[in-house]
């Protein structure tokens, strides 16, 4: 299987360790999905020429992510700040603002961007990339098209709008009831999406496959961190689902097994920075 990864990179700046881990939900699905085991993968983005982005192209090289379409942009790498709050948790508080090289430059495709997309077995993006329907159609033409609707990215208008060109979407659940994700899951499927994922945490997973409802246990581990688990669920469901003959019940079992294993360690895949080596990257 060959999986082609489209649109975000960012940092997750990890300020109670002094450390900066690559991360994004499309750069961490090439690379998870290789550890998975595809057989090849790629990234398609736009990442910055400092300090910060060369780390970053370097841990995706490292990975043997294809980066032959990437696009380098003279500018400030994106990135997100982590801290612990009251009880010890990772939370989101803040970002380095709306000047940095991901925000400043659309990533434009080119007719040898589509020929290279057409390569690959399966294209996955996030509803947070801000890919135009145009484009996203132009790619669902050449191949299968994943998207990560996140949860918060996602209402019934706009998965009814994107469902005819996706062949698999994937929503986080948050904290919403078995019942609301079954009734959405459903509702997004009759929508004639025909693989529907939903990631529940420690819940487990569930979707609408073919018609029927699927449920999957989770897989609990002592976990460091869980920051790009969902991730880790999608590369391996995607890569699982092409070799085992279409089975989404036997791709998420897979998947959850490894999501358990990405706790095991800090930032998505590794790879981490000194935070003190990241340049400008903090300033606001």
């Amino acid at each position: 299987m060959k999986l082609l990864s489209l649109g975000d990179n960012v940092f997750d700046a990890y300020l109670f360790r002094k450390e900066l881990y690559p991360g994004g939900n499309a750069a961490n699905v090439s690379v998870l999905a290789r550890r998975a085991g595809a057989e090849a993968t790629g990234y398609l983005g736009v990442a910055a020429d400092d300090p910060a982005g060369c780390h970053f192209r370097s841990a995706l090289e490292a990975e043997q992510v294809d980066l032959s379409r990437l696009r380098v942009g003279a500018g400030r790498t994106a990135c997100n700040f982590i801290t612990l709050d009251e009880n010890g948790d990772r939370t989101f508080s803040g970002n380095n603002g709306r000047e940095t090289v991901q925000n400043l430059f659309a990533l434009q495709l080119t007719p040898a961007d589509f020929q290279y997309a057409a390569g690959f077995d399966v294209i996955h993006t996030s509803i947070h990339s801000g890919t135009a329907c145009a484009v996203l159609g132009g790619l669902a033409r050449r191949t299968d098209l994943s998207m990560d609707f996140s949860n918060d990215g996602f209402t019934h208008v706009n998965v009814a709008e994107l469902a005819p060109i996706l062949q698999f979407a994937f929503f986080s659940a948050g904290g919403r009831s078995l019942e609301e994700v079954r009734a959405f899951a459903e509702y997004a499927a009759g929508c004639g999406i025909p693989q529907v994922v939903f990631t529940m945490g420690i819940r487990g997973a569930c979707g609408v496959s073919g018609g029927s409802f699927w449920q999957a246990p989770a897989y609990p581990v002592q976990a460091v961190d869980a920051l790009g688990a969902g991730d880790a669920f999608i590369a391996a469901f995607l890569t699982d689902f092409y070799e085992n003959g279409g089975s989404a019940p036997a791709a998420a079992d897979r998947a959850a097994h490894f999501a358990a294993d990405c706790c095991l360690h800090y930032g998505a895949f590794g790879h981490p920075l000194p935070l003190e080596q990241g340049g400008a990257l903090l300033e606001v």
